[in-house]
């Protein structure tokens, strides 16, 4: 056992062992002659320190019997540092050949899977986002199960011998819900301070990685661990010029590891010079993200940072997709981003993957949104393909098999062509599945709000963030006096994201956030007093630019919901709502009461347009993965056993599901599918009903699905027959 401590180490370990110690020191001292107590006072100082240790062999020793042989040393101590123009990895030239794989978009059954495909492509290294608002769902409440469970992940590095580059944050775009940030920081007031230095959102910070940065000490390269770097921020050149704000960042972690710390870094972009100038500090190692022109990005980077290694921290090999894009899955040529990647090895600079797996936004905690540069709303899909190295379902692309080569020439290791990716079972196709049952939100709603939830009163609309609801959806409810056959209206930006507005238990409408132009916003009420009931679905939030600080979700501005349009002279506000949270959590649809309608009568007859809920039956005989198709349903999401799948959209690209394998069981599997637009079904219309497929189906508005990928081969023939 070593038995020294750094003066880092003693402030990050010794302080909170040395304020327990010294009051049960006290306590137990005080009927112990003077002399005695003086002289171990005495000694304080200089076995204290080989105490910080103890604790912290103690701490080694307690995940050593949790994840077994995880942990086992490499060495006694692998420090990543800089050397020059160079990286040196325990005393070696190095090269960081990395790969981003998100560990809460994938099942934890499947991490390995993953992560032996990264080491087998050649790369040495991951690179692991950590989604704080994942981790810490409620202020105080930590999350580290399940998909959640990212010291299990890294110990699964460890076993394989992959290092970890680690991006903890606190914000970490990654397409995902308000990039990672909690969505109870927007309880307060606007704007919110997010990213800055400001002292409630630092508390916050503080709080968060308290408990997240002890958990990872064993796994840091000073203690033979696989973390041998920590990104401080995210991309932050793109956002602010608060240095304050950084600085505080990277002290939190000197603290908290003291002379442990791994290397610490920033990436930015290189288009613009501020951006790597205000990204960074100079006390910490800047990388650049980029997805081609390598010898200009590289050339910029060295501009901003004069000496030190080169690295792309990422790669882009594709790109996300928004619901309703005209263009398709995303797609790049394979040969392209392999000849990217030789050029930017041969320019001397590590590269990291950016995404080497993606996996699947589940749920409604992401993934997240942009705002064009028009102010439209851009809404990732539930896949997170990203056109990565490996594809949703984690089966090996054209794009992984000719990086490969590339790699295994730099390496000079042939061998690495030698492995083969057997494509794993797929469940044959199904025809559609019989509705088993089926109910309206109407007669859902007793059951949904029953287990102790509050129905909020309020004179105006509140956005969902102000009644504790972080995801799903939010019924607001307000009686509507005659009108004189005023319409009703909503403002521009009122509706956060997509509302079914009904009256009387009839649709009059949808409404999404994009939607303009005349009249789309207005709505012929009855012309007596009715019940106006406003459904919103709260899709991701923003998670990239200033929309940030303003991303609340449901009906948003006290008057978001008036009487009357500007040609009909004052308009009026509607005042006097009820509010009611739905979540839709795994325990809220489990009280959805069936029973109520179960007959085959009843499964078959007709019912009006709406929000409903469909229940099917899955037979399986051997689990494995699948996707589910949804034909015939509009908006809304589908779960199998409990499990949220995520959320689909019928003006695509995505059109279907991706079930993990994991998830399913021999025999029945329960299939619950939510529509907030469900269509109306009358005694002849068949309802709508979801089949199960091999293989996930994207398409398009304006190419049929494959389009793409047709042009570019015919544009690389004709450039080869021109040339």
């Amino acid at each position: 056992m070593q038995l020294s401590c750094s003066h880092g180490a003693l402030q990050g370990l010794g302080r909170p062992f040395s304020r327990s110690f010294l009051g049960a020191y006290a306590s137990r001292s005080s009927n112990r002659p003077p002399t005695l107590r003086k002289s171990l006072c005495t000694m304080l100082p200089f076995w204290l320190p080989m105490l910080c240790d103890v604790r912290r062999c103690r701490r080694s020793s307690a995940l050593q019997r949790r994840f077994g042989g995880a942990l086992q040393r490499r060495v006694s101590s692998r420090r990543l540092e800089i050397q020059q123009n160079d990286f040196a990895l325990g005393g070696q030239k190095h090269r960081i050949l990395s790969g981003s794989v998100s560990y809460f978009r994938v099942l934890p059954e499947q991490w390995r899977d993953r992560l032996e495909k990264l080491k087998a492509l050649g790369c040495n290294a991951a690179e692991v986002y950590v989604p704080w608002n994942l981790h810490e769902p409620q202020p105080g409440q930590f999350v580290f199960e399940g998909r959640c469970d990212l010291l299990s992940f890294l110990s699964i590095c460890q076993e394989l011998e992959l290092d970890v580059l680690l991006r903890p944050g606190p914000y970490i775009c990654a397409e995902w819900d308000l990039g990672g940030l909690p969505w109870w920081l927007l309880t307060g007031p606007d704007p919110v301070p997010l990213r800055s230095s400001d002292k409630d959102f630092l508390t916050a910070v503080k709080r968060w990685w308290d408990e997240l940065l002890p958990k990872l000490e064993a796994f840091l390269s000073a203690q033979g661990g696989p973390i041998i770097a920590i990104q401080v921020e995210n991309e932050y050149g793109y956002w602010g010029t608060d240095k304050d704000y950084l600085e505080s960042l990277r002290q939190m972690l000197l603290n908290q590891f003291g002379s442990d710390c791994p290397l610490l870094f920033t990436s930015d972009g290189t288009f613009w010079p501020d951006l790597q100038q205000n990204g960074g500090l100079d006390s910490m190692l800047r990388t650049a993200n980029f997805g081609s022109d390598p010898q200009q990005r590289l050339q910029e980077l060295r501009s901003a940072q004069p000496q030190g290694p080169l690295c792309n921290m990422e790669f882009w090999i594709g790109w996300f997709d928004a619901w309703g894009a005209l263009t398709g899955k995303s797609f790049r040529d394979p040969s392209d981003v392999a000849q990217t990647l030789h050029n930017t090895l041969d320019a001397g600079a590590s590269v990291n993957f950016f995404v080497f797996h993606g996996g699947t936004s589940f749920g409604f905690c992401g993934p997240g949104g942009n705002l064009s540069s028009v102010g439209l709303y851009e809404p990732q899909v539930t896949s997170y393909d990203y056109g990565g190295l490996l594809d949703e379902a984690g089966e090996v692309t054209e794009k992984y098999l000719q990086c490969r080569k590339v790699l295994a020439n730099f390496l000079q290791k042939p061998d690495l062509l030698e492995k083969t990716f057997p494509t794993a079972r797929r469940l044959p196709e199904s025809p559609p599945l019989e509705l088993e049952s089926t109910l309206s939100l109407e007669d859902a709603l007793p059951a949904l709000t029953s287990d102790g939830a509050t129905c909020i009163k309020s004179a105006v609309p509140l956005p969902a963030e102000q009644v504790g609801l972080g995801y799903g959806y939010i019924m607001y409810r307000a009686q509507v006096p005659s009108t004189n056959k005023l319409p009703l209206t909503f403002g521009k930006d009122s509706i956060r994201d997509f509302a079914s507005i009904m009256s009387g238990g009839r649709v009059l409408g949808t409404i999404y956030r994009n939607d303009s132009g005349p009249g789309c916003r207005e709505f012929e009420l009855p012309e007596q007093g009715c019940q106006l009931e406003v459904l919103v679905e709260m899709m991701g939030r923003v998670n990239f630019g200033p929309a940030l600080l303003t991303e609340r979700k449901g009906l948003v501005g006290p008057g978001s919901v008036q009487l009357g349009t500007p040609f009909t002279g004052p308009m009026r506000a509607v005042l006097g709502w009820e509010i009611l949270p739905l979540p839709m959590e795994e325990q809220d649809l489990a009280r959805i009461p069936w029973g109520m309608d179960v007959s085959m009568g009843k499964r078959t007859s007709r019912w009006n347009r709406g929000p409903r809920f469909y229940r099917f039956a899955l037979h399986v005989q051997q689990p494995a993965d699948r996707f589910l198709a949804l034909d015939g349903f509009n908006k809304g999401f589908a779960c199998i056993n409990g499990f949220n799948l995520g959320r689909y959209w019928k003006v695509g690209p995505q059109r279907s599901l991706y079930i993990p394998g994991p998830l399913l069981r021999r025999g029945r599997n329960e299939i619950i599918i939510f529509d907030i637009d469900s269509p109306s079904c009358g005694t002849k219309d068949a309802p709508p009903a979801p089949r199960v497929v091999s293989k996930p189906i994207w398409s398009s508005g304006m190419l049929p699905e494959g389009a793409k990928e047709a042009a570019a081969s015919v544009s690389s023939f004709f450039k080869s027959w021109t040339s």
